[in-house]
């Protein structure tokens, strides 16, 4: 990373080059909306927002890593908030508690992890099953999204044994007057029982 921006290219296209965690557009409204043109200060603010995503990363790393009850299966979510919008949790069939709300809430230009565990159960010969089906809804009526997230495990039997398909659900809905860009992808998922994944969802 150089120290100083310097030269005849202005400050607006040279910093981002120096960062990935997202993309140059992305960043040129990040240092847009820092509302300075200060070097120092643009340099400041990346790093910050660099950090936060090393330590997201780090932290669904060590999740993913840790050992899992076989009665339990984990969702781990990454959610990246490129946007000027602060997002409370609101409706959700999860039974957050108040703490857990307020975690979960987004400020702008966050990026947050967190991590939902889920009960396991599926007997020994037992036909397809839906693990759980849940929603989540972030903002309000101006402007949000809703992420719907489920697990399901087909199971069809043959002659010798059954085979077993994981069905993982993970969808997000702008809702609201003021439509919100957003969208999701897995990014991890275990190929054994309990079939614990990860999504990241992005809204720019």
């Amino acid at each position: 990373m150089t120290d100083t921006v310097q030269g005849d290219k202005s400050l607006y296209e040279k910093t981002p080059s120096q960062f990935n965690y997202a993309p140059p557009d992305i960043l040129h409204k990040y240092i847009e909306s820092l509302d300075t043109k200060e070097p120092s200060e643009v340099l400041n603010a990346l790093m910050k927002q660099e950090k936060l995503n090393d330590d997201a990363n780090q932290q669904i790393q060590a999740w993913q890593q840790e050992s899992r009850r076989p009665n339990r299966t984990r969702l781990i979510v990454k959610l990246i908030n490129h946007t000027d919008r602060a997002l409370a949790v609101g409706e959700n069939d999860v039974d957050l508690d108040a703490e857990e709300r307020d975690f979960l809430s987004i400020t702008p230009w966050d990026i947050l992890a967190f991590k939902l565990d889920f009960e396991y159960s599926r007997q020994l010969g037992s036909r397809s099953k839906d693990m759980y089906r849940n929603f989540i809804v972030f903002g309000d009526k101006d402007c949000g999204f809703v992420f719907n997230f489920g697990l399901r495990v087909n199971t069809s039997f043959g002659v010798i044994s059954s085979t077993l398909t994981p069905i993982r659900t993970n969808r997000v809905t702008s809702i609201g007057a003021t439509p919100i860009k957003c969208s999701t992808r897995i990014s991890h998922a275990a190929n054994d029982e309990p079939y614990g994944f990860t999504v990241e969802i992005t809204l720019a």
